[in-house]
């Protein structure tokens, strides 16, 4: 039960396929591994999940690779008469990009280089496992540590090469019947 596993924090962030919040865990086993004190933890509707579902399972592609946001794994809790599809995420102690130029209006140079080479280099290394991310923005772009290690977060809307193949196939043939080429 999830509630031997984490307590709910605060919420850190909410968007359209659910929220992310702060947790508290009793370094439990999860999976065979002991979850850290702190974790992330991004919940949804379970009757929503799909998409929740497909994240677990290209983040676990990269469990072994650090400039992506870790995940656990992931459970089922009740709270407040529904049922919540929980991601269970490495705690971004820095918050995000975002966070870090809203908070400072500006950010050194240095910093600028440092995180637009780092995110190249993350983006190039999930190209090259065939996934392309999708929403690559500030907010997605996690600082952990005291060093801000920039690590790439929500894959929600994520796909495969293939999948982006596909799309870009039927785009292309509906827009010949469109423009009758």
């Amino acid at each position: 039960m999830a509630e031997l596993l984490w307590k709910r924090g605060t919420t850190l962030g909410q968007g359209g396929f659910g929220i992310v919040s702060f947790a508290f865990t009793s370094n439990a086993l999860f999976h065979g591994v002991t979850l850290p004190s702190l974790i992330d933890v991004k919940s949804c509707n379970y009757s929503d999940s799909r998409s929740s579902k497909e994240e677990v399972k290209i983040l676990q592609m990269f469990k072994h690779f650090p400039y992506i946001i870790h995940c656990f794994g992931a459970n089922i809790s009740f709270e407040d008469n529904v049922n919540l599809y929980n991601l269970l995420l490495e705690y971004a102690s820095e918050g995000s990009l975002a966070d870090r130029l809203r908070n400072y209006n500006s950010l050194p140079e240095v910093e600028v280089k440092k995180h637009t080479k780092n995110v190249l280099f993350r983006a190039h290394c999930i190209h090259n496992n065939g996934i392309i991310h999708c929403d690559i923005k500030l907010g997605n772009i996690l600082l952990v540590g005291m060093d801000k290690t920039s690590k790439i977060a929500d894959f929600g809307l994520s796909m495969t090469l293939e999948q982006g193949m596909n799309q870009k196939t039927r785009s292309y043939q509906g827009n010949k019947k469109v423009y009758g080429t």
